[in-house]
């Protein structure tokens, strides 16, 4: 029988065996050498007298055999010592085998030209080659077919440098590519020869898929696929450094969507997912492929056009995007048709950072707005000049929260039937140290768009409540205070809370409160707003839908909504009886509101014509000058201990 030895088992059993072999004879012949050699000194130098022969021969030969067992214990301790050190060499050779076969690591050995020598299981099974198909070929046998991309790392001589990583693009044998995390190691004879290359590789093609989705997520916009805002800002600074180099233009639009929250409150998020997404394609296809469409959030967009050469090249874009908006859009069952409103900005001419382009942008959008909306409006100096006295007045405003800078004034509302005073508004003064007094229209829209609107509101409302109770007891009169809401206020989750602890803390009755909310703040989700209605009703306090006509809720609504009072916006009583318009909506107004048992003001009341017609049409209450102008704490008090009406103004 013919037996196989491995290289580990060829050391230990074979040549072991010859080592013994070998030893024996050694120490036979080793043995009869030194006794033949301890006679021969002892009978020719010693010749002893006295003792025998035989004693002399067996000393001899003791002698002998203790040196001869000293040198065999010592042998013996090498020879057990040597074969300890090849039993764990072959031990570890094995462990070693079988890491490299079994790891869970793509392994491949070349030699020192990249040649295949050896590859391990997981090679096999992730690649689909077998060792007899890839020994002897060089490594890019794992490339693709095509691989011209510039930022892929594929399989060349280039690689082999000892301690090489980096990731590799490679191939199946089924032509699918994965990607390689590799390391790459050398193996050197004695001499410092490099004499293979040992690759270990780590698939990972789900960890690349897994960054690449995480790197769309971070870039572009998931709803409609365009760019967000990360890379919009980065590919306007590349944008501006270019325009600079090359000494030419580009252009910034800023675009929102012209009561976009009224049709995704009213159709459904779903359908807003839908126009969104509409909008998105339509800006497309209005800009050149190197252009830049982004969506920065909600109905944001803005648009990057480059190598423009001045104003004029920029406006045909402009006009083409509003065009393109203003189509019909197919939302559900419903046709919808959305404009827009652009603000535009050019760079180097107007900056060159895109934190000033972005400002100056978002500038010229908000004075398109006050245009109008559905038009564009090109960045100029007046408006950063006019964007740095808001910003002024903002930190003005703060100051007077601060140091209690504001007022209130009482316009008293009128019974048209008695002539008599049931109520008063609660109009906002702010008496500046410097100006003078400021208008509300100056700054009560920097209020609602820095949020101050908020501890205003909050400051009026205590006040207000304060000021009446103190009326109430220094006259004798019971009337009711209207207070205005804003929108944020109406937004706030603690709304209900601020008005009980107005109520609690100035000890006013939650009858002798009205609060007034525009008609555009109830254009939300309708049943939430009912609720909200209904719990600000449930404290006792009365509820006004103010500047009624001028914003777009139905009568669908009106009648749903758990209100007590309409009032007439001024715009339609201004110009009665000249506008026979005017006359019609404000009675309409009138009987409807009767119709739904709803109270009726009109305000702007100027004149006896237009008194007169409201009593005609059965109005309710008035106010305006013909009444009286708003009146400060101390001539409403004169006017009440009086009991007559304050002269007009």
């Amino acid at each position: 029988m013919v037996v196989f030895y491995s290289a580990t088992e060829y050391i230990t059993q074979v040549n072991l065996k010859k080592f013994f072999q070998t030893a024996s004879s050694v120490n036979i012949a080793f043995f009869m050498g030194l006794v033949f050699s301890a006679g021969v000194v002892a009978l020719t130098y010693w010749k002893p007298t006295n003792l025998p022969w035989t004693l002399l021969s067996a000393v001899t030969v003791s002698a002998a055999f203790a040196i001869f067992s000293i040198v065999q214990i010592k042998l013996n301790r090498q020879l057990a010592h040597k074969v300890r050190e090849l039993r764990e060499r072959d031990f570890k050779l094995k462990k070693l085998g079988n890491a490299v076969t079994n790891s869970g690591s793509l392994i491949i050995i070349t030699d020192e030209l990249g040649n295949i020598e050896y590859v391990n299981n997981k090679f096999i099974k992730t690649t689909g080659y077998s060792l007899l198909e890839v020994k002897g070929c060089f490594l890019n046998i794992l490339n693709p077919d095509n691989h011209h991309s510039a930022t892929e790392q594929y399989w060349e001589h280039d690689l082999l440098v000892d301690g090489w990583e980096g990731d590799v693009l490679s191939c199946r044998k089924t032509g699918t590519s994965f990607w390689s995390a590799v390391s790459i190691s050398s193996v050197s004879d004695n001499q410092g020869t490099i004499t293979n290359y040992v690759i270990s590789c780590i698939d990972i093609t789900e960890l690349k898929e897994a960054n690449s989705k995480m790197q769309i997520m971070a870039l572009y916009d998931p709803l409609t696929g365009l760019a967000n805002r990360r890379l919009f800002i980065d590919r306007l600074e590349q944008s501006v450094r270019a325009a600079k180099r090359d000494r030419k233009k580009i252009a910034l639009m800023f675009l929102d969507l012209d009561q976009f929250k009224r049709i995704n409150d009213t159709l459904g998020h779903d359908a807003g997912d839908i126009l969104l997404t509409t909008v998105s394609n339509r800006l497309k296809e209005c800009v050149r492929e190197k252009d830049t469409v982004a969506r920065l959030g909600g109905d944001e967009f803005t648009v990057l056009l480059t190598d423009v050469d001045d104003n004029l090249s920029v406006t045909p874009v402009a006009h083409q995007i509003l065009r393109a908006l203003k189509k019909p859009i197919k939302l559900k069952k419903h046709e919808v048709i959305v404009s827009t409103s652009i603000g535009i900005t050019l760079a180097p001419t107007d900056g060159c950072t895109a934190d000033s382009l972005m400002k100056n942008a978002d500038l010229a959008l908000y004075r398109a707005k006050e245009q109008g909306r559905d038009c564009y409006h090109f960045f100029t100096e007046e408006l950063n000049a006019s964007a740095l006295r808001q910003l002024v007045l903002e930190q003005e405003l703060r100051h007077a929260l601060q140091y209690d800078e504001f007022t209130l004034h009482f316009q008293p509302q009128v019974n048209l039937r008695s002539e008599r005073i049931v109520s008063v508004e609660a109009l906002l003064r702010w008496y500046h140290p410097t100006k003078g007094l400021v208008s509300p229209d100056a700054f009560i829209p920097v209020a609602e768009e820095t949020g101050l609107i908020v501890p205003i509101g909050k400051w009026v409302l205590k006040n207000a409540c304060m000021q009446m109770k103190m009326i109430q007891d220094l006259t004798g009169v019971d009337i009711k205070i209207a207070v205005n809401l804003s929108t944020r206020q109406f937004d706030d989750p603690d709304l209900e809370e601020m008005i009980a602890d107005a109520l609690r803390e100035t000890g006013l009755e939650p009858r002798f409160l009205e609060l007034e909310v525009t008609e555009s703040m109830l254009m939300g989700d309708i049943d939430l707003v009912i609720e909200k209605l209904k719990r600000l009703k449930s404290t006792g306090v009365s509820i006004t839908i103010d500047d009624f006509g001028s914003g777009y809720s139905s009568l669908s609504y009106l009648k749903k909504l758990p209100v007590d009072i309409l009032k007439v916006d001024r715009e339609f009583v201004r110009d009665i009886p000249d506008d026979l318009n005017d006359m019609e909506i404000t009675s309409a107004v009138i009987a409807v509101a009767h119709k739904l048992n709803l109270k009726v003001i009109a305000e702007g009341v100027e004149d006896i014509d237009q008194r007169d017609f409201l009593m005609i049409n059965k109005c309710d209450f008035a106010q305006g000058f013909f009444f009286s102008k708003p009146l400060p704490f101390e001539d409403l008090y004169q006017y009440l201990t009086r009991g007559k009406l304050a002269e007009s103004a």
